[in-house]
């Protein structure tokens, strides 16, 4: 066979793999980003650069394409998932802040009994209290007015005297985390983390929900939300609630 008549090998035809490529990488970080819900808008673009690919590369392999696909369809389904979660929160604290919740209906009825140990290791009975005054204030560590409202709860507790007034906040947060807060911020009166609370203080879906309990144990007034201290001083030391519903 003559040079002349060989036929030149043909080069292999070039894999171009950049759709493809984009759409898995998009993917993957659609789904790491989703709980931002930043994920459904890298999953869409996920899904465009996988369809372009299908598309536009029909001779091209396929199954990185799909896989981007794939990670992009699930991405986008829990930014939506997620979404419609804080949603959900957002709303429930809103309506409570707004409308009061349960705990405002409480105003004007006997307050149920609970126990719950402080971080010094006390037990605080709100029974034990009958014939003082009661503040309950249901907060958080993370909750900016919560930690706003400390320093007129500190005023508080040095301007009453503990045979008036008794005054304990209330936090889900674990003692691990209370006890370094509490010494931060200096905080002279008595917290506890607390768990299964009867209703109305495991209604208090807002926070921070202050309530103020009269001598007599009745639910005088509740307030949610951040509040100066002369406001909590006026609740504090009002004069007992009058024509009470006492629960059987």
């Amino acid at each position: 066979m003559s040079p002349e008549s060989a036929v030149p090998p043909q080069p292999l035809p070039a894999v171009r793999l950049g759709l493809a490529i984009t759409a898995l990488v998009l993917g993957f970080v659609s789904i790491g980003l989703s709980i931002v819900l930043l994920g459904g808008l890298v999953a869409i673009a996920g899904l465009a650069f996988g369809v372009a690919h299908l598309l536009r590369r029909p001779g091209q392999p396929r199954g990185m394409a799909v896989a981007g696909l794939a990670l992009s369809l699930v991405g986008f389904v829990a930014s939506a998932g997620f979404g419609v979660l804080y949603y959900m929160a957002v709303d429930r604290v809103v309506n409570s802040m707004s409308q009061g919740g349960e705990a405002l209906k409480w105003v004007g009825k006997e307050s149920p009994d609970f126990t719950v140990t402080t971080i010094d290791g006390k037990t605080f009975r709100l029974s034990d209290f009958r014939g003082k005054r009661v503040v309950v204030d249901i907060w958080e560590s993370w909750c900016g007015p919560c930690v706003k409202e400390i320093p007129h709860f500190n005023q508080l507790r040095t301007d009453v005297t503990e045979n008036d007034l008794v005054m304990i906040g209330i936090s889900s947060e674990m003692e691990s985390v209370l006890k370094p807060f509490r010494s931060k911020q200096k905080m002279i009166y008595p917290i506890a983390s607390g768990h299964d609370l009867p209703v109305p203080y495991s209604a208090a879906y807002a926070i921070p929900t202050t309530f103020f309990i009269d001598r007599n144990g009745i639910i005088q007034s509740v307030l949610v939300g951040y509040h100066d201290f002369d406001v909590l001083k006026e609740h504090s030391t009002a004069t007992d609630f009058k024509e009470a519903v006492v629960l059987e």
